[in-house]
C-alpha cells in the first residue's frame, strides 16, 4: 500500500489484480484490515456519481467475487461478509501499512529518544513512493491518500524530533529545509529546522527562518504562526536578549539600569473583522477589572481578538506588553510551565538573568514588585488551567491581564474575579464581512448564491472561513461554486491546506486533551442526527446513567466541545459534528444509534400511553440493557418529553430508515398522538417514513395501521380525497387478512371522512359496520390492534350521534351521544366525555336548547385544552361560537372565535382564514 498497490504470494511473486476497481476495493479493505467496511462506503469509493451502476450492491458483489478469486484458495476466508459490509481478515503483519503503524506506535511508547530512531527508521523504510500509487479513483485521492500522507508526515516529524533530541543538528538541515519548502504550512518542519539552526549555533539564521515562515503563513493562511513556533521564537529572543544584556550590563544596582519596555505581541491578524461588542466589552472592563478571560471553542478567534485589542490599546500601557503562549492544547508539547515563563517575563522587564531569584515564590514577589507602579498589559494565550495563569497574572493597579482558553477556567472567575468574555461563532453577516475582507469585494460580489452556501457550510467558524478565504485567494481562476462543491464532498478535507493544516488538525488538539470518557461521549454525540440533543438521548447514545451523562456534558461544555442551549439541551457545532463522526468506528456508531432508538421508543411509548390511555397497545422489544429510560410520570411530563425530542424526530427517523425499520415504525407509533394533539409539523412525513418501513418489512398489518394514521393527518389538513384513499387501502388489507379489529377501525375512520364531505348516510353505514364488530367483542385482532371494546363502542356511538345530527335528526343524534357519554363515564375517560359533550351540544343546539348546548361546549373545550388537544379544542370553540351567535350572544361568539383563531394561527392551519372571516363579521 505504501507505494504502488501490490499483492504478493507466499513465494514473493506479485499477484496481478484484474482491474482498477478491484485494486480500489482491496485498498479500502486493507486500510480497515480486520474491520467491517460498510457497503455504502465501498460504493462511494468505487464509483463516482455519474458512473454509479443501476444496482450498486449487485455490482459490488461481483467485484468482491473477483477479488476473492484473485486471492486464490484463501480468498473466501480472507474476504468475509459481515453486518452491512465486508472485511479483510489477515494477520496485520502481512500489510505494510499495519507494520508501519506498529513500528510508529513502538517508537511513541519509547521514552528514550535514541531508542526511537531505530523503529522509526524501519517504519519510514517501508514507504516505496506515493501511497496507493496507480489508483486514480477520485474518492481514493480525496479520502484514502491524504490520511496515509498525514501518517507519513507525522512519522517523519517524530523521526527528526528523536534525532534532534540526541544532539544531531547540522546534518538534518538540508533534509528539513527541503521538507519545509515542500510543505510550507506544516509548522512542525519549520520548528525543527529552526531548532537545528539554533543547535548548530546559528541563532541569527534561526530568527531569519522564523521571520520567513511567519510571512509565508500570513500570505497563505491569513494567520500568524501557531503555538510551537511562537514559543520557539520567544526562546530565541530571550536567548538573544540575555546575551546582549550579559555583554552590556554593568550595574551595581539594578535600579540604575535603563528601564526596559517589552513589546512582545505577535503580529495581528490581517483584515480583522467583527467582534465589535467584545472589543467594547474589553474597553469597558479595563482598567476597573484586572483580569479578562476570553473563552470559546477551537478556531473561534480568541487569540485574534486578544491580540487585536491589545494593539488597539498599546498607548494605555506605556511600560510594555508581555505575551506568552501557555501551550495548553498543543499536540506536540507539554503545557508551558508558568514559572519558566515568569523567569522570561522578569528578564524582559529588565532583571539580569544572573540576578533572578532562586525560588518560584521569590520570583513571583519580584514580578509583583516590578509591576506595582507600572502600566503593563499581559496576554496569556491558550491557557489550559487556572494554575498556569495565577503566577503570571498582574496585580498592579495600572496593569491588566488578558487570558484566552478553550476551557472555562471557573477557578479564575471564582477566586480572581476574572471577567469572562465568551466567544461564539459568527452570524452570517459577520461571516460575509470576514470573507469579503479576505478575498476582495469584487470576487465576493461575483456570486452571491455561492457566498451564501460557503458561509452556511463554514458554520460561522472564523478559522474555517479564514482557511477557505486563503484557498479562494490562492486560486483566482476558480469559481466560487467549485468551492461550494468541494465543501459538500467533505468539509473537513476542503477546509485544510495541502499538507494537512486545517480545521481537523485544530479540533484534534482539543480532542486529545479529553479524558477517555469525555472523548467517547463527544464522538458518540456526533452520531445523533438531530439538531439538539437532550440529556436522556445523550445518556442513551453513550450507554451511561443519566446523572453521569449530565456530569460529562457539563465538562464538555466547559471545554467548549458542545454548547448548552437550554436546560438539559445541547448542540454540536456542525464542523465539530463532522469531526466527531470521523472519529467513530462504524460498529461503535451503529451501537450508539441503536441505543438512542431504543431509548426513544420505550420512553416515547410510556408518554404515548399517558396522552391517550385508551389507545390500542403494541408490543415492544426489550429495551437496551445499558440505557436508562426517562419515563414521564404524568401528562405534563409526557408533553415536555415529546416537546424536547420534537426538533429531532424527522432527522432520527430518516437516519433509521432501511437500517432499523422495526424501531422506526414503533417510534412513529409513539409520537403519532403527540403530533396530532399538538398540531406539530412533521406528522405526514413521519407517517410516510413509517409506511415505507412497514413495506420494507413486508408487514401488512403495520401497513394498514400506518395508512389509517396517514388518513388522520390528511383529515386534519382537510385533504379529504387522500384521507379516503388511505382508509380504503387500509380497509382492503384488513379484509384480506381477515383482521376484524382492523376492519372495524378502518370502517370507523372512513365514516369520519365521509361526514366531513357531507355524505352522512355513507358515514352512518360504515360506522354501524364498526359498531357491530365492537359490540360482539369476541374478535381476535393483531397484537397492536387489540382494543378496549367499551371505548371502541363509545367512540362509534358518539360518531353516530354526530352524523344523525348533521342530517337534522337531532333527537336520534342526542340519544346516541348520551349512550356514548354513559359508556365513557363507566371507563372514566376525560377525553371521551369531552367529545360526547361536544356532540350532545351540537344536537341540543339543533333542538333549540342553546343554553344547555353552550354549557356542554364550554366543558368540552376546557377538558380538550387541558388534555393538550389543540386542534380538537379549536374545533369545539368554533362550534360554540356558532351556537353563541345563533343565541344572540355576540360578545361570547367573538371571544370563542378569537380563542380558536389563536390556536389555528399557531398551527398554520387552513381553517384560520375561515375563522378570521367569521370574526370580522362579528365586529
Amino acid at each position: 500500500m505504501l507505494g504502488a498497490v501490490e499483492v504478493r504470494g507466499a513465494d514473493g511473486d506479485v499477484v496481478p489484480l484484474p482491474s482498477r476497481r478491484v485494486a480500489v476495493l482491496l485498498a479500502a479493505l486493507v486500510l480497515r484490515v480486520n474491520r467491517t467496511v460498510r457497503i455504502e462506503e465501498l460504493v462511494d469509493l468505487l464509483w463516482s456519481e455519474d458512473e454509479l451502476p443501476s444496482n450498486p450492491r449487485a455490482a459490488l458483489q461481483i467485484y468482491i467475487s473477483r477479488l476473492r478469486t484473485t486471492l486464490g484458495d484463501t480468498g473466501r476466508s480472507m474476504i468475509r461478509t459481515g453486518a452491512g459490509g465486508y472485511s479483510l481478515r489477515v494477520d496485520p503483519e502481512q500489510v505494510d501499512v499495519e507494520r508501519f503503524r506498529t513500528l510508529v506506535r513502538t517508537a511513541v511508547d519509547t521514552a528514550d529518544p535514541a531508542a526511537r530512531i531505530e523503529p522509526l527508521t524501519a517504519a519510514l523504510a517501508l514507504w516505496r513512493g506515493e501511497p496507493l500509487a496507480g489508483l486514480d479513483a477520485a474518492a481514493v485521492a480525496r479520502e484514502l491518500i491524504p490520511r496515509l500522507d498525514e501518517e507519513h508526515l507525522q512519522a517523519r516529524e517524530l523521526y527528526f524530533d528523536a534525532r534532534l533530541a540526541t544532539g544531531e543538528s547540522a546534518d538534518l538541515v538540508p533534509e528539513l529545509t527541503e521538507l519545509a519548502e515542500r510543505h510550507p504550512t506544516r509548522e512542525r518542519f519549520w520548528a525543527q529546522l529552526i531548532r537545528a539552526h539554533q543547535a548548530s549555533g546559528r541563532t541569527a539564521l534561526a530568527l531569519a527562518t522564523y521571520g520567513d515562515v511567519a510571512e509565508r503563513l500570513r500570505d497563505l493562511l491569513g494567520a500568524d504562526p501557531g503555538p510551537e513556533l511562537r514559543t520557539l521564537h520567544a526562546e530565541l529572543l530571550t536567548a538573544t536578549d540575555s546575551a546582549t544584556d550579559a555583554a552590556t550590563y554593568s550595574a551595581t544596582d539594578p535600579a540604575e539600569a535603563a528601564p526596559v519596555v517589552p513589546r512582545q505581541l505577535p503580529a495581528s491578524i490581517p483584515a480583522f473583522t467583527g467582534r465589535t461588542e467584545h472589543l467594547r466589552r474589553l474597553d469597558e472592563l479595563m482598567p476597573t477589572a484586572s483580569l479578562a478571560l476570553i473563552i470559546g471553542p477551537a478556531g473561534v478567534g480568541k487569540t485574534s481578538l486578544a491580540v487585536h485589542w491589545a494593539r488597539q490599546v498599546e498607548d494605555r500601557f506605556p511600560d510594555g506588553i508581555l505575551y506568552a503562549d501557555l501551550l495548553g492544547f498543543s499536540p506536540s508539547a507539554e503545557p508551558a510551565d508558568p514559572h519558566t515563563l515568569l523567569s522570561r517575563f522578569l528578564v524582559a522587564l529588565g532583571t539580569p538573568p544572573d540576578r533572578l531569584p532562586a525560588t518560584p515564590d521569590e520570583q513571583i514577589a519580584l514580578y509583583r514588585s516590578l509591576l506595582a507602579d507600572r502600566a503593563v498589559l499581559v496576554v496569556l494565550d491558550n491557557a489550559r488551567t487556572a494554575d498556569q495563569v495565577r503566577p503570571l497574572a498582574t496585580a498592579g493597579s495600572r496593569c491588566c491581564t488578558v487570558v484566552t482558553s478553550r476551557n472555562e477556567l471557573a477557578g479564575l472567575v471564582a477566586t480572581e474575579q476574572a471577567e469572562p468574555i465568551r466567544l461564539d461563532v459568527f452570524d452570517p453577516a459577520q461571516s460575509k464581512q470576514l470573507l469579503a475582507a479576505r478575498i476582495g469585494k469584487d470576487r465576493f460580489g461575483s456570486d452571491p448564491g455561492s457566498v451564501d452556501s460557503l458561509v452556511e457550510r463554514c458554520a460561522g467558524l472564523p478559522l474555517a472561513l479564514s482557511l477557505l478565504a486563503a484557498q479562494i485567494a490562492l486560486r483566482p481562476r476558480r469559481s466560487l461554486a467549485s468551492f461550494v462543491d468541494a465543501l459538500g464532498e467533505g468539509p473537513l478535507d476542503a477546509l485544510s491546506t495541502a499538507d494537512g493544516v486545517g480545521v481537523r488538525t485544530i479540533f484534534s488538539w482539543s480532542y486529545r486533551q479529553l479524558r477517555p470518557e469525555l472523548a467517547r461521549m463527544f464522538r458518540l454525540l456526533a452520531q445523533h442526527p438531530g439538531a439538539e440533543i437532550t440529556l436522556g438521548a445523550a445518556a442513551a447514545l453513550a450507554g451511561v446513567p443519566v446523572r453521569a451523562a449530565g456530569r460529562i456534558l457539563a465538562e464538555l461544555v466547559a471545554n467548549h466541545q458542545v454548547v448548552e442551549v437550554g436546560p438539559d439541551r445541547w448542540v454540536l457545532h456542525d464542523l465539530l459534528r463532522a469531526y466527531g463522526q470521523e472519529l467513530c468506528e462504524p460498529d461503535e456508531a451503529d451501537a450508539a444509534f441503536e441505543r438512542l432508538l431504543g431509548y426513544l421508543v420505550h420512553s416515547g411509548y410510556a408518554g404515548a400511553i399517558l396522552l391517550a390511555p385508551a389507545r390500542v397497545r403494541i408490543e415492544l422489544p426489550d429495551p437496551p440493557p445499558d440505557v436508562e429510560l426517562v419515563v414521564p410520570a404524568n401528562r405534563d411530563e409526557a408533553f415536555a418529553w415529546f416537546d424536547g425530542e420534537q426538533p429531532n424526530n424527522l432527522a432520527v427517523l430518516r437516519a433509521a430508515a432501511g437500517r432499523y425499520d422495526v424501531l422506526l415504525w414503533l417510534y412513529v407509533w409513539a409520537i403519532a398522538d403527540y403530533l396530532d394533539f399538538r398540531g406539530r409539523s412533521g406528522y405526514p412525513q413521519a407517517q410516510q417514513l413509517a409506511l415505507e418501513a412497514a413495506v420494507r418489512l413486508g408487514d401488512l398489518t403495520k401497513q394498514a395501521h400506518t395508512r389509517r394514521d396517514l388518513a388522520r393527518g390528511h383529515m386534519a389538513m382537510r385533504e379529504w380525497d387522500d384521507a379516503i384513499r388511505q382508509h380504503e387501502l387500509a380497509l382492503g388489507i384488513a379484509e384480506e387478512l381477515g383482521d376484524e379489529a382492523g376492519i372495524a377501525h378502518g370502517s370507523l375512520g372512513l365514516g369520519r371522512v365521509y361526514t366531513r364531505i357531507g355524505e352522512h348516510r355513507k358515514a352512518i353505514e360504515h360506522t354501524l359496520r364498526a359498531l357491530r364488530i365492537y359490540e360482539r367483542g369476541d374478535y381476535e385482532g393483531r397484537d397492536y390492534e387489540r382494543c378496549d371494546h367499551v371505548h371502541a363502542r363509545a367512540n362509534a356511538l358518539n360518531n353516530l350521534g354526530w352524523y344523525h345530527s348533521e342530517l337534522g335528526e337531532y333527537e336520534a343524534g342526542l340519544d346516541y351521544a348520551q349512550q356514548s357519554l354513559k359508556l365513557y363515564a363507566e371507563v372514566d375517560s376525560e377525553f371521551g366525555r369531552a367529545v360526547a359533550s361536544d356532540t350532545s351540544g351540537y344536537a341540543l343546539a339543533g333542538l333549540g336548547r342553546f343554553d344547555e348546548a353552550i354549557a356542554l361546549y364550554a366543558v368540552a373545550a376546557d377538558v380538550l385544552r387541558r388534555l393538550g388537544r389543540r386542534l380538537d379544542t379549536a374545533d369545539c370553540l368554533m362550534a360554540m361560537a356558532r351556537v353563541q351567535d345563533r343565541a344572540g350572544r355576540g360578545e361570547g361568539a367573538k371571544a370563542s372565535y378569537a380563542a380558536a383563531l389563536e390556536i389555528l394561527d399557531a398551527l398554520d392551519h387552513p381553517d384560520a382564514a375561515t375563522v378570521r372571516q367569521c370574526l370580522a363579521k362579528q365586529r
